[in-house]
Parts: C-alpha cells; sequence; structure tokens
C-alpha cells in the first residue's frame, strides 16, 4: 500500500501535511554510515588507594582507526577476574574530545567481597591475575559538514590484561573501609 493511502487514526492520509512523491519522481535519501571505528587497548595496570581505600587502576589507550576527531566517548568496562569467573566491577567513564588517540584511567574499587572472594580462588604462583575486560559505550563525532552526530559503538572489545602478583598483593595490604562490603 502506497504511504499516502495507509490509515491514520488521526485523520486523513499518513501524518497531516505529509505528501508521498509521484511514482518515478526523485527523492534525496541520505545514507547513515555508523559511529567510526575505535580500537582499545590495556597499557598498564597497577594497584594504589583513593580515599583510603585500595582500588586498581587500569590505564587504557583509545585509538580511531581513521585517526579523525572524536568529540566525547561514554564508555563502560566491565572487569571479570578470569579463572574465577568473577565479576570484579562494572564502571563507566566518560572519555573527552581528542583526534587519532588518547588515553586514560580506569579506577576499579577492590572491596572486601572481591577481595575475600578472588582470595579463595586465586592460584598466584604464575605471574599474575589474568582479567577479562569487555568494553563497549557511545560515540559522539563530527559528521560530514561537521554536525555533531552520536552512535551506539558498533564494537563490543573484549581484551585481556594481566594484574601482576605485587600488585594483587598491595591490593590485600591496603585495609578497606569499614562497611564496604560489595
Amino acid at each position: 500500500m502506497a504511504p499516502e493511502n495507509l490509515p491514520n487514526p488521526r485523520g486523513h492520509g499518513l501524518w497531516p501535511g505529509f505528501r508521498a512523491p509521484p511514482a518515478g519522481h526523485p527523492t534525496d535519501v541520505m545514507i547513515m554510515d555508523g559511529p567510526p571505528e575505535l580500537v582499545l587497548e590495556v597499557l598498564g595496570v597497577e594497584a594504589g588507594t583513593a580515599a583510603a581505600a585500595p582500588v586498581l587502576s587500569l590505564r587504557v589507550g583509545l585509538r580511531r582507526t581513521d585517526g579523525g576527531a572524536v568529540q566525547c566517548v561514554l564508555l563502560t568496562t566491565t572487569v571479570t577476574i578470569a579463572p574465577a569467573r568473577l565479576s570484579w566491577a562494572r564502571v563507566g567513564a566518560t572519555v573527552p574530545t581528542f583526534r587519532g588517540g588518547t588515553e586514560l584511567t580506569l579506577t576499579l574499587p577492590c572491596r572486601n567481597g572481591i577481595r575475600a572472594a578472588a582470595g579463595r580462588h586465586l592460584p598466584l604462583d604464575d605471574g599474575g591475575v589474568p582479567l577479562d575486560l569487555a568494553f563497549d559505550g557511545t560515540i559522539f563525532y563530527p559528521g560530514e559538514n561537521g554536525a555533531p552526530r552520536t552512535g551506539q559503538a558498533p564494537w563490543r572489545h573484549e581484551t585481556t590484561a594481566l594484574l601482576p602478583v605485587e600488585a594483587w598483593r598491595t591490593l590485600m595490604t591496603v585495609p578497606a573501609l569499614r562497611g564496604q562490603t560489595a
């Protein structure tokens, strides 16, 4: 059925004021290509403290494959302790404007619950604790004419990182805050 013949519960025609072009009449169609391709890489892992609580800091490199501009990325990262299949954290970060590539640091809390569970399940004699990381998010980028565009990242990037045994031991020695269980 042609668009002008579709029923509309609000009245005659498809939308008030809408008229389909006559048959054979050319129409302008904008073909939208997806958001730019991004590559993520874990550059470093270290233990530390934030507000007197133990944290794990992940240094992550983010690069646009075509070298173009990115106005902002709302990045979500899920970290799992691989051998135990234990979910460590799901954290969000806002990556500011960059061209080509940038680095950011993600801070993961190391709460009592994760420390106790991981401590029971992890073999620490082989150089480190393997971590699985999954990244996804929303990209804000300039379109062809400079107008802002937004898109769901066309990737679900997964990678691994090794938390060195010394960093893990440092996390275990920092006293956790009282009442912190998750």
